[in-house]
Parts: structure tokens; sequence; C-alpha cells
């Protein structure tokens, strides 16, 4: 105990006892119930203030304290405190002992004093001739005034005095007696002598302390201990002794200095306390309770006890033990004796040693026989007896303590268990059935048994480790188990305890079970206090020392509650009384006990079905601890989970009918009143299989009433649209059916979105909310259960089945259009409707989350024959003997239209767009109500309509939630496509248009215009009339859209995918094509922007400039953005091939629309795009490589028709002429081969561009001739010019002044016009010089000065200045070009180049493999084996592209076996356009046999090469993306079926039983796109997120989608390859452009070379000789040729003249 603690104690005990009404339980809550454990650090202090070595001055200042029943304030001493004696109340005198507290303070305070120089000042004290009456006169005021004095000097007062002492004790300093004596002066010396003695003890004591510190015992102290000790030895009768104890102690230092035989003086001492017991405590003692002994005696006893102690501990070895323990056993017993006295009329028992320093005495000596001797069995008996009954005792408490705990960590311990074990059961005998006075609770007897209690269960823990657990419970338990017989209240209080305690040990476990046996017995003997108890503190609380202690009912249930959780965990067996004990109490138990109760017997079975009584037990504790709502809720709680138990256990016939019992019935119908989350929790897994097992129809609907009560909260009222809030005549709300779906009565409810979150309370401050919440989820579950489950309701037909299905729908959808349904609530209900589907026989079921695949759901279905719902125009009641039963879809609609035009809130106007736009995609669900679904439709699509999410103002939604909402809504217009046919023209424009309009909602995130453009790519498709109209006005929001970055990809792939549906722009004029190409040349000059300005703060950084004008070395010049150091490699990486991918987009877009127009719409484009590409170069002193490309192509195709360059072969072949001359002149970015056989007239000549090559076949003699007439008959001026445009030519952005001109593979560049004599073209003013296309051609660039006109390019076809240039000329026709340059011929770097030229595609190619995955299939052999698949696959394929035969194929055959041989297969799948051509591998078109593992090798490589992977999933699976593992895998476009493989009606049985490839075709079947990514590249493509389309439109938009997704592969592997600094994709006319520049620099070296050779004159330089040779014989005239190689020669000599 703490010291505050047992201060609180003293001052409560003083209180009580000041006003004479004390309780001795009083007295014990003060004592025994601090535990011992926590004055055990203050034991030490204790035994060296109070041990028998303490001298007999300080025991007797110690403080006096009185027995119980003494109406003295009982102190506790482990503070040390000493009171004085008069403040102790009943005291009569300050007298009552030799001396007080403050005399023994003043002592402290003084000086010390010489007691020689005190004594001279008495006038014949010292002389030895005075009379010996004067002298001892003096001597008695000497030692009056001596008291209380700290003395020194007392040898030499001694000395003074020694023939006084001589007189007084006889010859004891050998001199022979007086021979007369006076009797009275001899008897007054000895008493003060004595007297002066006990003054020296008290004052000689700080001498004392001195010498003793310093060691100090010089023969003069020997000489005069040893006579003051025979002095003391002296002492006869008890006036004489009573003085003689009081300075023994001090005289031999506590026993230590005895003088003569040890044995005499234990004698003497002995003698001296039974002298001073006898004077103290007579046997016929009469005085009253009250009153104590006499001063004299009271203090001889004390300090005589004392002396006796000390002889014991200083010199045990030599006395005799039986004369201890006899002297030890009877003081115990004197100490016990107590008599009766009477007080109105009533006999109390009172003890007679009433003075606590006595008792202290006598427990001091037993505790220094223990410690320093042996304690006798026949000591042992009235020791214990002594220490149970004095504990109470402030003053021995603790000394009690440390004796017992002495005892029970020695030989004692079981000798004193067994002691306490035989006094408690000699039970209340004699005086011991009688109380105690002024304690009418308490008998002696029961004050022991008390005592012995608190010493077992405070005591016996205490110290360093405490008691080994065994011994403590087989030894003790049978003693408290005695003890507890008692029924004393103050006993049990420390019963409890320990055995709970007991309980929580972490040692429990190794009790044995007979130690559990007397546990139990414990409780089960004490019970009847427990029930007849009441609560005062309730469980749990915090008890404070000054508050009321906890009653015997909460210590009894804190010590069950232990045993019980011990069990509990224990896998040992439980005891039948401890189960039967807790049954006993179950209606008085706490709820904290009673809830451990309840899962110690759920632990044990005990009310599991099939056990005893099992549900008559259940339905009494439910009545116990449930349906009282004033237990608390965990108990309740627990109680609710245990009645849940008969529904959670597999169904057992003997289960059938439990949800008709009455108390089952009682909890459903409470659930409205339930608040607790997982009371309410239990309650509805009990509906929910309530609802599931019943097969009484009237019980189902008596439950469901119950769960639609406890699903409303009529405190509620939902907030609705104002326009909508109508009441009828009753004021009734205005039901669904009854609202309009008038397009003239359409509101803006779009605009208050969001108004309900600042005009509502929070629907969770309710505390319904979570009840509602859970109550509704669980009817989505049993209409889930019922609606998909394939289990059975035992042997009986359940007829009603679906009927009660369908009333809990409609109780579902009462609530989903209820006012008082928190918008929370009514969300999840949605949630759950939006499940709905319906397969092509209109059977209707729920997709389920668990059941997420295709298959599961689709076989569920099949096997679910217990419901038969099925979609219903009307919702008329059916005759329950029907087999079918109609589904409420027509008034679900009515609820949807009545939500979206009542609704405000933001989140349940989110999930109805999320939900619809996944549940239109099911057809089949609303197929039979056409009128409402078209209706429904309509409103929706003007309700969309009228949502201007861009600009109005009013809405009260932030910015996020705007573009989110925006985002949805946009989302849910796709799926109204797969009602085409019932959506009218202009709503369908309508619908179009509100996609358009959502492009330009920019302001925020970009999902919002990002799915209108992929709502608008599948539209295309879907409605491809409506979008043809309404194209135009789109292509004007995409210019105003372009400069948000994000946006760029989405936005340029839908660009591109309307170019490969040329349906779309076949009515195009001229503004809608300057549209497309102003999109792509800003994101083009944005792009290069980009790159500029981090070239730029990278050159300022480093201050380096970049070589080649920064095409190189730069790191960051090709990301979208700046990127920081901590950007990992990866996202850098992304972010180049993204960069990179835009810009390879905006010229793929500029070439595909450029080439399919038409030669007059060329012309009229021409300058804006040539412009718009030269305000974009990025490089600024040249040309960039890709508009050089850009360029050649709208060079080399400007007169050309879309079929023209369709029809040109994408393969040059040289024809097999026999032998021929070939010579190869180059013109700018152009080659010019022509080769002509040496014996005959035909020639080949071939045009080879970076854009394209041809080739054509003629007669060359008879051409040249022909042509050489043709020049020479036709007057200069009739050649035809070109037509120029005269619009004016937009601009793009900035140019650069740099124009540095480049470098010609001639020493001399001459232009070629028309023919001489034809006017300038200078004089106009927008038209650039003649020059300027050849300048750009040759790499350079025009003037800003040029450029900042709106010029027009100086575009002039017509005839070759020389008839050379007619036939040798990269561009046709066109004027004022260089003159093309002869190749060296013969030269093997320039016919390598060439080679490699020839080998390189003139247009971009792509490969992509396509899977059939069959039913089932889930592996990768599985798959490759496939060689057919179902009617809709091929269907898909030929929409896909064009068959060809592998072995006539010439051109591009991505790696297929052309020989003939057919190791790949006889067909293949091919498509292309005007800039690119794709080739699939398709895995069905391919051999594949089980025994010829190589076929499977083969069609894997091919297939596993691919970037791009279509697969064709009927399944029912998900495709996992590794499923066909490659490190080239970057792209899956999976195609799968929506719903699952659902065949037409009438081939349902062949499907499933016979061929399923003779299934007839459904075009209209929808099909789910999604694209898998490889992780490590970003998502491109719309179908990122799954999008819907009919088999019509499926294989356009996947072949779109496909090439997309390869040319992003390939620039991604271009940039992954590459240095990241030197990341840039290379197109393959990019690559033929640097091929040709290589063949120009290998021309340029190998001409320096020869004119080096020859000595020669640059411009000198002709065709040596032998070359010449090769002509033939040279002619004059071209009509003189006879071969191809003549006519040749005259070509090149004609030039060479001209030149």
């Amino acid at each position: 105990m703490s010291k505050g603690g047992r201060a609180s104690d003293t001052r409560r005990s003083s209180e009580q006892s000041g006003k004479g009404a004390s309780s001795f339980a009083m007295l014990f809550r003060n004592v025994l119930r601090s535990p011992f454990g926590s004055d055990s650090r203050n034991s030490g202090t204790m035994r060296r203030e109070l041990s028998p070595s303490m001298g007999s001055a300080n025991l007797a200042a110690a403080t006096h304290a009185q027995l119980p029943g003494i109406s003295h304030s009982p102190v506790s001493i482990g503070e040390g405190t000493r009171l004085q004696a008069n403040s102790v109340p009943g005291s009569e005198s300050a007298d009552h002992g030799s001396s007080t507290f403050s005399e023994t303070q003043s002592i402290d305070r003084l000086a010390p004093v010489d007691s020689v120089a005190l004594a001279q000042g008495h006038t014949g004290l010292a002389d030895q001739d005075a009379a010996i009456g004067d002298r001892l006169e003096a001597l008695d005021v000497l030692v009056s005034e001596l008291k209380g004095l700290p003395l020194i000097n007392l040898g030499g007062l001694w000395c003074m005095l020694e023939d006084i002492v001589e007189f007084a004790f006889g010859n004891i300093s050998g001199v022979n007696k007086p021979s007369e004596l006076d009797l009275a002066h001899h008897q007054h010396a000895r008493r003060l002598i004595l007297s002066l003695l006990a003054v020296f003890a008290e004052g000689g004591q700080a001498n004392r302390e001195q010498a003793e510190s310093s060691h100090i015992d010089t023969e003069d102290v020997q000489k005069m201990r040893a006579s003051i000790l025979r002095v003391i030895g002296c002492a006869v009768g008890w006036e004489e002794v009573e003085l003689a104890v009081q300075s023994a102690a001090w005289a031999s230092s506590d026993a230590k200095h005895l003088s003569g035989d040890t044995v005499q003086w234990f004698e003497r001492a002995r003698s001296w306390v039974e002298l001073a017991v006898d004077h103290c405590y007579p046997e016929n003692m009469t005085r009253e309770p009250s009153e104590g002994p006499p001063p004299g005696p009271h203090e001889a006893l004390t300090e005589s006890l004392a002396f006796l102690a000390c002889i014991i501990s200083t010199d045990y070895p030599v006395l005799d033990p039986t004369a201890v323990s006899e002297i030890t056993s009877l003081l115990c017993e004197m100490t016990a004796r107590a008599r009766l006295v009477s007080e109105n009329g009533l006999e109390e028992v009172v003890w007679i040693w009433t003075e606590p320093v006595h008792l202290y005495g006598v427990i001091n000596l037993l505790n220094t026989v223990i410690t320093y001797g042996a304690l006798s069995q026949n000591a042992l008996l009235p020791g214990i007896t002594l220490l149970c009954t004095t504990v109470n005792v402030p003053l021995c408490k603790e000394l009690c303590c440390d004796i017992i705990y002495t005892m029970f960590t020695s030989c004692y311990m079981r000798d004193a268990l067994l002691t306490m074990n035989y006094v408690m059961r000699r039970g209340n005998t004699g005086l011991n059935s009688k109380n105690i006075y002024k304690m009418p609770m308490m008998t002696p007897y029961q004050a022991a048994v008390n005592g012995m209690v608190y010493f077992i269960t405070q005591v016996m823990d205490t110290g360093p480790t405490g008691f080994q657990f065994s011994l403590r419970t087989g030894n003790c338990l049978p003693v408290l188990g005695e003890a507890a017989l008692c029924m004393h209240p103050e006993v049990l209080s420390l019963v409890f305890p320990y055995l709970c305690k007991v309980a929580n040990d972490d040692r429990v476990d190794s009790m044995l079970p007979d130690d559990w046996t007397v546990l139990i017995a414990i409780l089960e003997n004490t019970v009847e206090c427990r029930l007849s108890d009441k609560y005062e503190v309730e469980p749990g609380s915090d008890i404070d020392e000054e508050d009321e202690p906890p009653t015997l009912a909460y210590l009894y249930d804190g010590a069950l509650q232990a045993i019980v959780s011990v069990f509990r965990r224990s896998s040992q067996p439980t005891p039948a009384s401890l189960v039967n004990l807790l049954f006993k109490m179950r209606n008085v138990l706490s709820d904290e006990l009673a809830q451990s109760m309840l899962q110690f017997i759920d632990a044990r079975g005990s009310l599991r079905p099939g056990s005893s009584n099992w549900l008559e037990t259940l339905e009494e504790m439910m009545h116990l601890y449930y349906f009282d709502r004033s237990r608390s809720t965990l108990l309740r709680r627990q109680m609710a989970r245990l009645c849940t138990r008969p529904f959670t256990e597999a169904f057992d016939v003997s289960l059938q009918g439990i949800e008709r019992k009455p108390f089952i019935i009682a909890v459903l119908e409470q659930l409205h009143l339930e608040e607790d989350e997982k009371i309410i929790d239990s309650v509805l897994e009990i509906l929910y299989m309530s609802l599931r097992r019943t097969k009484d129809s009237k019980t189902f609907h008596n439950i469901l009433e119950f769960a639609l009560r406890a699903a409303i909260e009529p405190d509620y009222v939902r907030q609705i649209q104002p326009d909508y809030m109508h009441q009828d005549d009753n004021g009734d709300m205005v039901l669904p059916e009854q609202l309009s779906m008038n397009m003239q009565t359409l509101t803006h409810p779009i605009l208050l979105l969001g108004g309900e979150s600042t005009a509502m309370v929070d629907e969770k401050s309710h505390s319904s909310w979570a009840r509602i919440t859970l109550t509704t989820n669980c009817l989505l579950k049993v209409v889930e259960w019922r609606m998909s489950s394939n289990d059975t309701l035992g042997d009986e037909t359940y007829d009603y089945l679906s009927v009660d299905t369908i009333s809990l729908v409609n109780g579902l959808l009462d609530l989903l259009e209820s006012k008082h349904t928190f918008p929370s609530v009514q969300r999840n209900i949605l949630l759950g409707f939006l499940r709905f589907h319906a397969d092509a026989n209109m059977r209707v079921y729920m997709l389920l989350p668990e059941h997420d695949t295709l298959l599961e759901q689709r076989v569920s279905l099949h096997e679910n024959a217990r419901m038969r719902l099925v979609v219903q125009s009307d919702d008329a009641v059916v005759n329950n003997t029907v087999d079918w039963v109609p589904f409420p879809i027509a008034r679900y609609i009515r609820v949807l239209v009545y939500l979206f035009q009542t609704n405000i809130n933001i989140e349940t106007y989110n999930v109805l767009c999320r939900g619809l736009m996944v549940q239109l995609t099911n057809t089949h669900l609303f197929s039979t109500c056409k009128e409402e679904v078209k209706a429904f439709l309509r409103y929706l699509i003007n309700y969309m309509r009228v949502a201007n999410y861009e600009q109005e103002t009013r809405t009260r939604i932030s910015s996020v939630e705007k573009n989110r909402t925006a985002t949805y809504t946009y989302g849910l217009q796709v799926s109204f496509m797969h009602y085409k046919s019932w959506i009218l023209r202009d709503q369908q424009d309508l619908l179009i248009s509100t996609l358009g309009d959502g492009l330009m909602m920019t302001s925020g995130a970009p999902e919002a215009p990002q799915i209108c453009l992929h709502a608008l790519g599948v539209a295309m498709l879907e409605l491809h009339g409506a979008m043809v109209r309404m194209l135009p006005s789109i292509l004007q929001n995409l210019v105003r859209i372009y400069s948000a970055a994000q946006l760029s990809v989405h936005l340029l792939e839908f660009v591109s995918s309307i170019s490969r549906n040329q349906g779309l722009y076949t009515n195009f004029r001229k503004e809608d094509y300057h549209v497309l190409f102003a999109v792509a040349i800003n994101y083009i000059r944005f792009h290069n922007n980009q790159r500029r300005r981090e070239t730029s703060l990278l050159t300022n950084t480093a201050g380096v400039r970049p070589a080649d004008g920064g095409e190189k070395g730069d790191p960051r010049r090709l990301s979208t953005g700046a990127i920081p150091a901590s950007t990992s490699d990866k996202q850098l990486l992304n972010d180049v091939a993204l960069s990179q991918y835009v810009l390879v987009m905006a010229y793929q877009v500029i070439d595909v629309y450029f080439l399919s127009l038409t030669p007059a719409l060329k012309a009229e484009m021409f300058d804006s795009i040539i412009v718009g590409l030269l305000q974009s170069n990025y490089s600024r002193s040249n040309l960039d490589e890709v508009n050089e490309v850009c360029l050649d192509m709208v060079l080399q195709n400007y007169s050309r028709s879309s079929d023209d360059i369709m029809g040109i072969s994408d393969v040059t072949v040289k024809e097999d002429f026999g032998p021929v001359v070939e010579r190869h002149w180059i013109q700018h970015n152009g080659i010019v081969t022509i080769r002509a056989q040496k014996e005959g007239p035909m020639a080949q000549i071939i045009e080879r561009s970076c854009s394209g090559a041809t080739s054509r076949i003629v007669d060359l003699p008879a051409e040249v001739s022909r042509k050489y007439v043709e020049r020479t008959e036709r007057p200069p001026t009739s050649l035809p010019a070109s037509p120029l445009s005269d619009s004016p030519v937009p601009t793009f952005g900035s140019m650069s002044q740099s124009a540095s001109r480049g470098r010609s593979i001639g020493r001399n560049r001459r232009l070629h016009s028309m023919a001489p004599g034809l006017p300038s073209l200078h004089h106009e003013p927008d038209m650039l010089p003649q020059d300027s296309i050849a300048r750009l051609l040759r790499g350079e660039l025009l003037s800003q000065s040029d450029l900042s006109r709106a010029p027009r390019f100086p575009i002039r076809f017509g005839a070759a200045p020389c008839l050379a240039l007619e036939f040798i000329n990269a561009y046709q026709g066109l004027q004022n070009l260089d003159v093309p340059v002869m190749l060296p011929p013969n030269f093997e770097a320039v016919a390598r180049s060439l080679r490699i030229f020839d080998n390189t595609a003139m247009v971009d190619t792509h490969k992509v493999s396509v899977a059939y995955v069959g039913p089932g299939q889930t592996t990768e052999r599985e798959i490759l084996l496939n060689q057919q698949g179902s009617p809709a696959y091929w269907n898909f394929l030929r929409g896909m592209g064009n068959i060809r035969r592998l072995g006539q194929m010439k051109d591009f055959s991505a790696g297929l076996d052309t020989s003939g041989q057919d190791s790949d297969g006889r067909y293949t799948l091919g498509w292309r356009d005007l800039i690119a051509k794709l080739i699939f591998h398709v895995g069905t078109l391919m051999p594949a046999r089980e025994d010829k593992q190589e076929q499977i090798v083969r069609k894997k490589a091919h297939m596993g090469n691919d970037f791009v992977h279509i697969v064709f999933n009927e399944s029912g699976r998900d495709y996992e993306f590794d499923t066909i593992p490659s490190q080239f895998n970057f792209v899956q476009i999976i195609v799968t079926p929506v719903d699952g493989q659902v065949p037409i009606p009438e081939d349902e049985a062949l499907w499933l039983h016979g061929d399923p490839s003779k299934v007839k075709v459904r075009m209209d079947q929808l099909y789910k796109v999604k694209t898998q990514i490889n992780p490590d590249i970003p998502f491109v493509g719309p179908a990122a997120e799954p999008k819907v389309l009919t088999l019509t439109a499926l294989p356009g938009f996947v072949r779109s989608i496909a090439i997309h997704a390869a040319i992003f592969s390939q620039v991604y592997t271009s940039c992954k390859s590459a240095d990241i600094g030197a990341a840039e994709y290379v197109s393959l006319w990019r690559a033929r452009l640097q091929i040709i520049k290589r063949v120009r620099a290998h021309a340029q070296k190998e001409r320096t070379k020869r004119l080096n050779a020859l000595g020669s004159q640059p411009g000198s330089l002709s065709e040596s000789s032998a070359d010449m040779a090769e002509f033939g014989e040279p002619i004059s005239d071209p009509a003189m040729a006879t071969t191809a190689a003549q006519a040749l020669g005259y070509l090149v000599r004609d030039l060479e003249s001209f030149v």
C-alpha cells in the first residue's frame, strides 16, 4: 500500500472510531484490502525501526493503538510515525508512559548536558561525608532535573555516586556492608539508582549511538556496564523490576554485552515479562474495555518483551529451545484470552490484551524466535492464531505479514497451512461464537479466518518471484474452501479476487483437475450469497479507494468470469459442475458474465441443433438476453449470433419450419427497432435464410413485410426536383407511372445536381441508416440467390417460388421510388437492379459478383430450373400454375424515368449512368417493351442534350464532379446506339451532336472529351448515316481542342479512323479538309515547339550547342513535357514513345487524307499544307526529314487519284529482258532507272522516291521517236499548266528567318522550266519564286518574308525542256526542278543501296495475329490447335480484310510461306489502304495437328512475334494476358460476346448438342472489345475501356485499333532499342529517303574520285568510252535507233548537252 493509501485508511478509520460506532468490516476494508505486496517495499524500513534491537526506550515511544472494539484510533505504523501518548483518544493523562513524544523531540533538539557538572551544582551530592538523607534528597532532585535532557559524561556521574550505589545494593564493590543500615534510606536509594539508570537509558541514548558508531568499548566502559548490569540484576520486587527493565536493554546494548550467564538473564527477563503481564492483565480483570493498563506495568511489559526478544536474537544458540518455545507459546495463548462483557443485554467478546504495543511485543518475540531459532509445534498453533487475529491491528499488520511470508517461504509453510486448516475446522465454539465488542457482524473465529484468508490471498504472491503455482493452488485452495464456508462477506471479498487471480495466471493450464474441482466447489458453496446480493457498482467501473468497494456480486462474477474464460480457451474437459453452476445463475448473471457463458456454451456445442433440448434452451436464453433490451449491446450481439446457428448449419430436415417459431418471428418483427450494426447483421442473416428456406408463401410475405418496414425511415424525406413535386387531390406524391414522358415537358434536372448535399441533413446522422442499408442489401442478396442458386428446398416442390420472387422485386421497386429512401440505399438497390439481364430466350437472370465469368453465368442460368422468370411487356398477375412468371420490366423502366426526372443527387445520377451503360448492352432484357424503351431512349437523349456542363453556372457541384458526371453521361450515350433501329433519324443526329458538344469540355479533366471521341469512333460504324451528316460540325470542335495535350493520341486516332472509312468523308468540302490538315499540323507544331524549348533549355544549361541543329544528343527533346530528374527510365521511355506516336499519327493523317483527295482538291490544298509544315519545321537550318518525306509524297501524288495510287504495285520487279544497259539518275529525292535491252526495243523505266515507286515498260526507240516528233511540231505556248488555287493560304505558325542553302550532288544546278520564252511568274504578288519547290526538295528553307505573304507555290506541269527529261524525271511533268544527275554506272555501292531500297516496302506494313478461343479453352495448346471457329468468328474475319492465296503473294506477307508449299496454310487475311498494309496471322488458317509439334511451334512463332494479338474469345472465361507468352506481346484486343455466346432460340439445341458451325449468325449480336496492354507500355486506343459493338461494326473497329496499336508498338520498340537521347521513330518512307541520301553521298564521292583520276575539270566530265560503248553505235536522230540501248544512249547524250 502506498503512503497516501495508508494515510487515507488511517483517516477513515480514525473518523469512524471517533464517532464510537466503528465496524469491524470497515476496519478490515482499511487494513486487509490493501495488498501486502504494496507494503513489502517498506518492510525493511519497518524491521529497522521496530526490530528487537531497537531498545526499550524507542519501543515505549511507539504509537499506541487499540485492538478492535476499543475506542482508540487504529494507526498503521508503516510510516514509522511517533505520536504523543496524550494524543491517543481515551488516554487520561500525559503520564501514560515514562516519556512522551514531545519530550523525545525536546531531547533531540537540546544540546547535550554534562551530567557531572549538573550534579556538582547540588550541594552535598558528591560529599561522601554528608548525611545520606541529604545526599539522597539531592539525588532525587538531580534525577528529576536530568529527565528529558540529552546527557554526556554519564561515567563520571556514575563514579561520583559509587558510594551511594554501594550503600543501596550492598557490597557490590567488594566493601563490606555498613554495620548499621537505615532501611528506609536503603530502599529509597535503590529506587533512586534504578530511576537514575532509567534516566541514563533515556538521556544517554545519543552517547550510546556515538560510541557504537565509533566502536569504542574501553575497559572503564566495560567496568561501568558490568556495574550497572549487576545493579539491574539485583532488582527485586515489582517496584524495582518496573524500573530495572527500562534500562536493561540500554545497559546491555540490546543484550549484546550482558555480563554473567546469558541463561540467567533469559530467565530473569522471562520472569520480568510474566510479572509485568500479571500486573497489566490480571486473571480477574474487571476494568472497562475502554480502560488501559496502568502506566507503570504498561511500560514494564513493553520493555521486558523487547529485552527478552533481544536476548533470544543475540544468544539463542545457548538458550534452551524448550524454554524459549514455552514462553513464546504461553504469551501467544495469553494474548488470545478474552472475556465477555454485557451491554444492553447483549454479550460480546473483549480481548484481555488491549494494548497494541504489547501485542506488537509478543508478535516481535514470535518473529525473533522464527528468525533466529525454531518454533515448536506446540507454539505454532497459538502463534498462527495470534497472527491471524492481530493482523487487523494497524501497528501489527506489517510485522504479521513479514512473519507469515517467512513461514510461507520456509519449512513452516506446510505446517502453517495445516494449522490454519485446523483452526478453521474447529469452527465457532465457546467465545468464538460471540460477536466482538462493538462488532456485531464478526466473531473471533471469523476474525481469525479472515486473517488466514488475508495471508493466503495477499501475502502469498509477494516477493521477487512469488510462490510456485502448483504449491499455491494445491495447498491454499483447500484452506480457502474451508474459509469460504463461514460465508462472511469480508472473507468472501478476499476469496473471490484470489480465485480470479488464479484463473488469470499464465500458468493456470498446469492446474490439476482436483484443484479445479476445489476451485469450482468454492463458487458452488458460496453461490447463495451471490443470488441474494445486488449490484452497487457497475461492472467495469473504476473503483477509487475513497469510493465504496465493490459488492460480493461483482467479485463473485469476476471470479466466475475468469474461470469460464479459462475453460473457454482451454482444451481440457469442462467440469459438469461449472456448467450446472452457470445455468443455475442464468437469471442473475451480469451482462459481461452472461456473454462469456454464451461463448462457452457455443464453443461446447450446447446450443447446436441436435443437442438435447437445444431449441427450448435457445428460446429461454433469447428471452433472457436478447428480448430484454436493457441488456448490454455486446450480450445481445452474442445472443443474436447464437440464434443464427440453426440457419447457418447445413440444411437438415429437422430444421424445416424453424423460421415459423414464435421467438424467431419476434426477432424479425423487431428488426425495425434495432440500431446496432452487428445485431442487425445477425438478424438479417436469419431473415435471409428464412426467405430462402421457407416453403410457405404466407410466411414469406410476413417476413418480407418485416424487412420492408425495417428498410424505411418515415422521418426522412428525400428531396426531388421542384418541377416534379406534384401531389394529387389527396396530397399524395404522384407515382412514376403518372409522370409524363412527353419531350415538351422536359426540364433541366441536371442543373440541380448536387443540391441535396447542401439542403438535407447527412443521411448517416440518422440512427436507422445502418439498419436500412443492411436490410436492403439483404433483400438484394435474397433476390440474387433465388434467381441464380441451384440449391433445393427439400423434397417438396415450391410452386410459389417465382411468384414470391416477383413480390420481392416489387417491394424493392417500392423502396427505389419511395421518398423515404436514403439516396445511398437507393443507389444500392439500383446497383442490384442494374445487374438484371436476359438471355436470347427472354429468361431473366442476374450477373453475380462471384460468377464474374460468362460461362458460369450461363451455366447457372440453364441449371436453375426453379426460377422461371421471363421478360413480358404486360405486368398483369399470372395464374400460379403457369410455368413462366412475367418480370416487371415495364414498371422498372418507368421507375428509371422517374429517377431521371426527380433525382437531384449526383451520386445516384452517376450510378444510373454507369449501370445503364452495361445493362443497355443486354438488348434482350428490353426487347419486349419496345414502346417503353423507345420513349425512354428519346427522353434520355433529350435529357442529355439539355445539360450544358461547360457553360451552365447554376449547377451546385464542383468542377471535378461536373466532369465525372459528364463522363458518365456521354458514356451512357454509346449504349443508345445498340437500339439504333428504334431511334429516329433526328434523334440519331441529336445523339451525335451531343457527343460532338462534349468534345468542348476541356476546362477540367480530359475524361469527358476523351470518352466522346471514343463514342464517336463507335458511332462512325454503328450510326454511319448520322455520322456523315454531323461530321463537319464535329471537325470544327476538333480544331478548338487540339491544344489539350492529353487528348492528342485519342484525337489523332479518331481522325485516323475516319480516314479508313472513306464513306464518311466522300462529301467533304475544301473547308472540311482544311480542318483535318490544320489539326494534324497543329500537333506537329506543338511537338516541334516542345522539342525546341527542351533543346534550348538543355543548351543554355550545359553551355554547349547540340550538333546538327539539335537533332541528336538531347535526351529530353522528344518528351511531351519537362521531365524531372527523378523520373524513372520507364516513364521517360513512355513519354518519348507517346510523343513520337503523336508525331507519326499527325503525319499519317496528312498523308492519308491528301492521297484520298481528287487532283483538283490536291492543287487547292497544296499551298496550305506545305506552308503549315514549313512553319512547324523543327530545325531552323534545314528541312526536317519527316517534312521532306511529306513534301515528296505531295509532289509525287499531286496529279494522281486515290484509285491510281491504290493501283500502284507495292513491289518493284525487274523485268527479265536478257542483256540490258542500266543507268540511274538522281533528282532531288527521287531516282530514275532505265533498263534498256541491248538487242531489243523494250526498256523498263523505274521511278523511285521515298513515298513510292512506279515501273513501266515501253518500246523505247518508238517512244523517243514519237516524243521527238511531238516536241518538233508543238508550239511552246501550248504546253498545259496545272491550275493554281486562288484561295488564301492559312498559316499555322511562325518560322525562323534562317534559310541556309544546301549543296547539290552536281557542280551545275539548273532549273528546267516549261519552255524558253514563257512569261515569268514573279509578277504575281503572292507567287513564290520559281525555284521555291526545288529549294525545298534540296532541304533548304524559304525566307520568312516570302512565307509571310500567304504565298502560293509555283506548281507547274508541262513538257520537259529537253527530250531526255521527258523520260528521265523523278517528278513527271513538274517544272522548275533541278536537272537529274546520272549516277556512276556499274558502281557497287549504288547498286547495293538500290537493292536495299527495293526491298523496303513502299507503305507501312503491319502484322497482327488473330486467335480463336473456343468454349472452355484456357491453355495455349488448345488455342493453337484450333482449325475452325464459330460462324460469328468467320463473319468477323471476313469483315477484317480480304482472303488472299499465299502462293500468289509477291508483296509483303508478314513472314508467311509464299512458296506454294502451304507450310503456313493456303490462305491468309490481308487489308490495305493508301499508306498501310496489314497482314493477319490467323491461327485457324494455319495448319496445326496434335501429332505434328513442328506445326504448333511454327504457328506460335508467327503469332508470338506479333506486337498485337486479336483474340476472339468464346471460351466463357476471361482471357489471361500470358496465355500465349511472348516477349513481343504488347497489345491484346479481346473480343468477347456480351453475356456469353447466346444463340437464337431455334438454334439453341443445335448449339448445345450439335455442330456450332451450322448455327445462324445474328449480325446484331453485341460484342465487347477490350484492350489488354503489357505493363511496360502506356495505355493507348479507345478500347482501354471496354466498348460494345454489333457484329456488323465489330471488324472495322477492331481493325482500326489494331493498326494504331501496331504503329505504337513499332514506335515504342524503336525508342526502346535506341539510346533515349537518340530515340526517334523512323518510318519506312523516311528510311527510303535516308537510302536515297546515302546514294547521293556515294555518287558524289565516286564522281570526285573519278574526276581526280582523269585530271579533268569539274563540269567537263562525261561518260567514259567503255561506258558509252554499252549503248552500241551512236546515233544523231532518235528515229535511227533500233534497240533500246541505242535510244538510251541518245537520251544520255541529249541530257548532257542540255546541262
